[in-house]
């Protein structure tokens, strides 16, 4: 087997590198000259370029985020937002007492989804109300796209959240972190229905085992109002239900005050239900039948939330269905 010696290494890495700093160079050239030649309908590559860059060496989102609670709190879109659909907390006692201790950590799993999550972001600037030891090492995970829009990516970074993949969710926990999960996702948001409260479990087990491995407690969270805040509508409700099974990609047709995008005026309540934990005979590594069972109990706990609160917030006259 043929050796290589310090110095040939070093010659072959710098070639390489070279190699890709010259091709580099030359994109950046090329698009430079196509700008020129294209003036001035080329002209936002100067903005878009860095914009994308940046958001791709930085990888914030498969990070630590980029939290900034000033903003969260205080942006003004969102205070109006939360005057508008009065968002208010409802924490059990025993949740309170446990995010008290030392190193308390929880994975909050948050139904349902509705069409566009938006308690998600407003939530943001009310954890500190909410857990007053943890609230600065809360991250909430979010769908991949939505770090490589524009203008949506810095809100999502800036809000707390993170990409919702499994390595990055199990590095966050293994760091200490608290994680905020919406375990119904597209497929929940594209079921949303003014009037109904269902929600998408019976296939989602993800969030059960990534707090079965990591030995952390699952807060079962209700959003009540949230299917609510907007009109919904069935039309290609197939080729919709294709794009979220297939691509990942939900497009609701929806509407809310005077038509527009403005969601309607219906409180919402999010209530905090107590923290459990599931345990395996084998620490990290739950197996099929301990996993299921795990998840069975987390689907009455979710039920039994629901029915304690319902008629508090004036849903007494609904069932909760489980699809």
């Amino acid at each position: 087997m043929p050796t290589y010696t310090h110095s040939n290494a070093s010659f072959t890495t710098s070639a390489a590198a070279l190699l890709v700093s010259n091709g580099m160079l030359a994109s950046i050239l090329s698009i430079f000259v196509l700008s020129i030649y294209y003036y001035p309908r080329a002209a936002l590559l100067y903005v878009w370029l860095p914009y994308y860059t940046i958001g791709f060496v930085s990888k914030w989102s498969t990070r630590d985020g980029l939290q900034w609670h000033w903003f969260a709190l205080n942006f003004p879109v969102f205070a109006i937002l939360r005057a508008h659909i009065g968002l208010t907390l409802e924490v059990s006692k025993n949740f309170s007492q446990e995010e008290k201790k030392k190193d308390s950590k929880f994975i909050f799993a948050i139904f349902p989804h509705g069409v566009g999550s938006d308690f998600r972001v407003l939530l943001q600037g009310m954890l500190p109300s909410l857990a007053p030891n943890i609230h600065k090492k809360i991250r909430s995970l979010a769908a991949s796209v939505l770090f490589v829009l524009p203008i949506i990516r810095e809100i999502t970074l800036f809000t707390g959240c993170i990409d919702a993949s499994r390595s990055v969710a199990n590095r966050a926990l293994k760091n200490g972190r608290s994680l905020i999960i919406l375990p119904g996702g597209e497929a929940e948001q594209l079921m949303t229905k003014r009037g109904v409260e269902k929600i998408y479990l019976k296939s989602r087990k993800g969030f059960i085992k990534l707090a079965m491995r990591h030995g952390v407690p699952v807060v079962p969270c209700y959003v009540f109002g949230s299917n609510d805040l907007f009109h919904t509508s069935e039309v290609l409700a197939g080729p919709r239900q294709w794009l979220v099974k297939n691509l990942g990609v939900c497009i609701p047709m929806t509407w809310g005050y005077l038509g527009t995008l403005c969601p309607l005026p219906v409180k919402n309540t999010i209530c905090f239900g107590d923290p459990v934990e599931y345990k395996c005979k084998v620490d990290g590594e739950p197996t099929d039948e301990e996993l299921n069972a795990a998840h069975a109990d987390f689907c009455e706990k979710i039920k039994a939330l629901f029915d304690s609160k319902k008629k508090i917030y004036g849903c007494e006259d609904r069932e909760l269905i489980i699809v």
